[in-house]
């Protein structure tokens, strides 16, 4: 390998906390999507799973913040849109096709958006696709400000969107498309604040300030499991998806990674490429109640000793599954395109 193309290959660092991520959003949906009996006592299992669990919507936001890290300096390319929706759209219809083979009930809105890919069934494709397409007015608006005035206005939207709906519910707190699209474009806008203006000052505060803000998550907690609040919302600040606690830890872990010296690994890049992919397959709502729910069955295992390593071993394999059923669609697709060529 010549050196010409290291440097136009991602870094590793980065891609590691894709993946990352992307594990903790397995860990998330195994903690929320399963269903478990009624848990009258608080128990070690109990704790450690949502302690795992905690940090899925922590992830999304690092997902987007890395795309304003990148993309705020690159130019606009529909050929990302066209790749963005050709693997949603794929892995729709090949799900739903996978759903009626096995014999899961799947409802008729769900076979619309399954087989019209500009709807896909996942909201995080959707708030993603809706962000991609902004990202040149977002750029451009960024080009305008300097360095404080785009700085006040991060804070201004950061404080609308996240720091209000945490301390009070609000109509921003139900989420929904505009609320998903502002929410994404702050966190776009953080990415790239960070890429124009960072330094080592920053970094450190960014740091310090994630490290508190992943502690208060991870003491809410404890704090509510141990006095059984009946009312409280346990994983409020980790699942909550505008928690401004939650964006404070991801651009916390996210400033680590990027600091982070890691060589150029191609497992772990080959591995973050298919990470979006890994989210629609997983998550797509006509299986996922069929995965985690008749084939996972986690409450089967809640009172086990081996609980948190099932835990472990079930996202890994899942996430392991569908990295491989992503590498052999990019093959089809590769060999399609091809032939064409011929």
């Amino acid at each position: 390998m010549n050196k010409g193309n290291v440097v136009t290959q991602r870094q590793s660092n980065i891609e590691l906390l894709r993946v990352i991520s992307m594990f903790w959003v397995l860990l998330g949906h195994y903690y929320v999507l399963s269903k478990f009996s009624m848990v009258d006592t608080i128990s070690f299992n109990w704790i450690g799973m949502q302690i795992l669990g905690a940090w899925s919507k922590v992830a999304v936001d690092i997902f987007v913040i890395i795309t304003g890290y990148f993309l705020v300096n690159q130019n606009f390319r529909w050929k990302k849109i066209l790749k963005l929706l050709s693997c949603t759209y794929s892995w729709g219809i090949i799900v739903l096709i996978f759903a009626l083979y096995l014999g899961i009930s799947v409802r008729m809105d769900h076979i619309y958006k399954s087989l019209f890919p500009l709807t896909p069934l996942n909201w995080f494709a959707r708030s993603y696709l809706l962000l991609y397409i902004s990202i040149p007015l977002f750029n451009k608006l960024i080009s305008k400000f300097n360095q404080s005035q785009l700085g006040f206005f991060i804070v201004g939207l950061t404080t609308l969107f996240y720091t209000v709906p945490t301390l009070i519910s609000t109509f921003i707190s139900g989420g929904g498309y505009l609320t998903s699209y502002f929410t994404f474009g702050t966190m776009y806008l953080i990415g790239a604040y960070i890429k124009k203006y960072g330094n080592l000052k920053m970094d450190k505060i960014f740091i310090y300030v994630g490290i508190a803000s992943c502690l208060l998550i991870v003491g809410s907690i404890v704090w509510n499991d141990h006095y059984l609040y009946e009312q409280a919302n346990i994983m409020y600040l980790a699942h909550k998806g505008n928690s401004i606690v939650g964006l404070l830890s991801a651009i916390g872990i996210f400033t680590v990674f990027k600091n982070l010296k890691c060589k150029y690994n191609s497992w772990i890049n080959i591995l973050a490429s298919t990470t979006f992919a890994v989210y629609l397959i997983h998550n797509n709502p006509i299986i996922s109640d069929w995965i985690w729910n008749t084939v996972v069955c986690a409450d089967r295992y809640l009172e086990s000793s081996f609980f948190l390593l099932h835990m472990l071993g079930v996202t890994t394999l899942l996430f392991g599954v569908c990295f491989i059923l992503e590498l052999i669609r990019l093959r089809i697709v590769k060999y399609c395109n091809n032939i064409m060529l011929r």
